[in-house]
């Protein structure tokens, strides 16, 4: 399979910046919608060349037996990008060409082995493209299931109801979003102290017995159900989805922002979920963090609930920061919640701190088209200079690895470079440097740290050399390139050698623009 930055190499920027952020994680899909709203307020999207470069078909092996077919090269993205990609174009649905999502669904659909996942969600996406959700028909064996099982997870019975005690928030919804009387609202009629008592009961229980009391209850009413062969049970029981298309409704990409919450707690992997449990006293300082946070007041005091960014570890911090939506606080807030953090009695930890710089910022940075506000830039720059190392990995690192990184992007890493890294700081972010593909934004960076002397290892010298090499071709008409190759030659000439020497004549030879001879100029004079 190639290599996912070539593949983003034959997209257009504002889109190679999306699919970046689809392969982060659960949250891909929405973080990118918020993203393309910033984007295409900024500048005008080519839809149909994006949809158009997902059909074209890529030479593909598949199989055990390595067979060489023709896919489109959507399925060439990982699984991860592809389902998330597919998720972000339902949310955007409303600002996208529907002829092009068409043709996207209809190229998609050729493809006879797609998972079961990616075809529940094209099935979606068609169901947008026609306007709304239609009626999927199942066989007679299916509906008589999927009715016995829906009857038994809400509790329906005529003799005995409990579904008060199981679902007792669905139906207060119901009660409340509704007036109209149907033969299933039946079960209201439980008497509303009983109801209480019952729910009562359960909240006395700490979470774990109350997770095992859902799990056994759960297990209990499917096994009453009859059981199902052949097809007809993997449908039933690889695409849930179906249960509820009687009443599924269209989520809105507005509404999608208020799932938020819930999109963190039920889509995370079941092997992480105890550890993002937070623990009680943290849930209740949610609501007067929010206002701490949004408040325009310019006092200085370190309210003592901000120590619970020190208590938590970084899993459940990084749920905190969801709940909070720091990554969508307003900029002209961003520095006084900075002075709040920095201001702890007690220092974050590195991990903690990683965790809220990536949070505050980084989606932040990638989705801008014109330089960063003073707000935001004071916000980054205090932060960085109280947290510099964490900082370095957790946002300048990620920026640097962004495939086809924009010059707004590189400008705010050099001017970080300049203000806030310390000479052992400049050293990391070099090293992210030699381990990354090259583009000519990229080359600014190299020279802005070469500027502040960034202490080389030979090693790294090394790999340097074998990088210029590497790219001479493609940057023969690159000022940027023969600028950073003069500071090179000036500022480390010890660490060049004999061997590096004859490979830098190579390197030149291929140049074309106007420094070259003073390039020439400055290798002839290294004594080696």
């Amino acid at each position: 399979m190639r290599d996912y930055k070539a593949l983003l190499e034959q997209f257009e920027k504002p889109f190679q910046t999306l699919l970046h952020i689809l392969t982060m994680g659960i949250s891909g899909a929405t973080n990118a919608f918020h993203v393309l709203q910033r984007i295409q307020s900024k500048q005008p999207l080519h839809w149909k060349t994006f949809t158009e470069t997902l059909c074209q078909l890529e030479p593909l092996l598949e199989g055990k037996e390595q067979n060489l077919r023709l896919k489109p090269l959507f399925y060439l993205l990982p699984a991860m990008a592809r389902r998330n990609l597919l998720s972000f174009l339902h949310l955007g649905n409303a600002v996208i060409p529907k002829d092009c999502l068409y043709h996207l669904i209809g190229q998609l659909r050729q493809n006879s082995h797609t998972d079961l996942w990616t075809q529940k969600l094209l099935d979606i996406l068609e169901q947008d493209v026609e306007g709304g959700i239609r009626h999927l028909e199942g066989s007679v064996s299916q509906t008589q299931q999927l009715k016995s099982l829906c009857q038994k997870l809400v509790g329906f019975s005529e003799e005995c109801s409990d579904s008060e005690k199981r679902l007792g928030w669905y139906f207060s919804e119901q009660k409340n979003e509704s007036s109209e009387g149907t033969e299933d609202k039946l079960v209201l009629t439980q008497n509303p102290k009983k109801r209480k008592n019952s729910m009562e009961d359960v909240f006395h229980l700490d979470d774990g017995e109350r997770n095992t009391m859902k799990k056994i209850k759960l297990s209990e009413d499917i096994s009453c159900l009859e059981p199902c062969n052949g097809p007809e049970k993997q449908d039933i029981t690889t695409r849930p989805e179906t249960l509820s298309l009687e009443s599924v409704h269209v989520v809105s990409p507005q509404a999608q922002s208020r799932l938020d919450i819930s999109e963190v707690e039920q889509k995370s992997p079941p092997s992480t979920h105890s550890s993002l449990n937070l623990p009680e006293h943290v849930k209740a300082c949610i609501p007067s963090l929010k206002d701490l946070f949004g408040a325009e007041s310019d006092k200085l005091e370190t309210s003592d609930e901000l120590n619970i960014f020190n208590e938590c570890d970084p899993s459940q911090l990084e749920k905190l920061c969801s709940l909070l939506r720091l990554s969508e606080l307003p900029e002209h807030l961003l520095p006084l919640t900075c002075i709040k953090l920095i201001s702890l009695s007690s220092d974050l930890s590195y991990s903690n701190a990683a965790v809220l710089a990536r949070n505050l910022f980084l989606m932040r940075i990638l989705s801008l088209t014109e330089p960063a506000s003073r707000f935001l830039m004071a916000a980054i720059t205090s932060f960085c200079k109280k947290y510099v190392r964490p900082s370095c990995n957790a946002l300048i690192g990620p920026l640097l690895q962004t495939p086809a990184i924009g010059s707004i992007q590189v400008k705010l890493i050099c001017r970080l470079a300049e203000d806030c890294l310390e000479p052992e700081h400049l050293t990391v972010i070099f090293g992210h440097i030699l381990s990354i593909t090259w583009s000519e934004e990229l080359l600014s960076v190299v020279h802005t740290l070469f500027e502040r002397k960034v202490e080389v290892t030979p090693e790294q010298f090394e790999q340097f050399v074998q990088k210029l090499s590497q790219h001479a071709g493609s940057f023969s008409k690159s000022m940027k390139y023969a600028k950073v190759v003069l500071a090179a030659l000036t500022k480390y000439q010890s660490y060049v050698t004999s061997v590096h020497k004859n490979m830098l004549y190579c390197i030149l030879d291929l140049h074309k623009t106007f420094l070259k001879k003073s390039m020439q100029a400055a290798l002839k004079h290294i004594v080696t």
